[in-house]
């Protein structure tokens, strides 16, 4: 899977499902009624960013960043942080690209 660059994303509890339920969200009801607890067990915070790789990838270090240096910084601070490092990240991305990737 590859997207156009690198996307900020904020963990949310309470997450909108559809109306009617999937074969697919009936063949993973544990993953989905978990959601909310795994963040709780892991201690992350409601709104906190989180930065997914262009090719769908969730870099562990990377991220790490938000709950390690801005815990304490307010959620405006640290959605911008997030954006901030997006763009540098896409820069980075989509210059070290091979042209033949183009």
């Amino acid at each position: 899977m590859s997207i156009t660059g690198w996307r900020v994303h904020f963990s949310r509890r309470d997450l909108a499902l559809p109306r009617e339920v999937t074969p697919f969200m009936r063949e993973f009801s544990a993953v989905f009624a978990g959601l909310d607890q795994g963040l709780d067990d892991l201690a992350v915070p409601e709104g906190q960013p989180f930065l997914i790789s262009p090719v769908g990838g969730y870099d562990v270090p990377l991220n790490r960043y938000f709950s390690v240096w801005l815990a304490s910084s307010p959620w405006n601070t640290q959605a911008a942080h997030a954006r901030d490092l997006r763009t540098f990240l896409d820069f980075l991305w989509f210059a070290a690209r091979p042209a033949w990737l183009a």
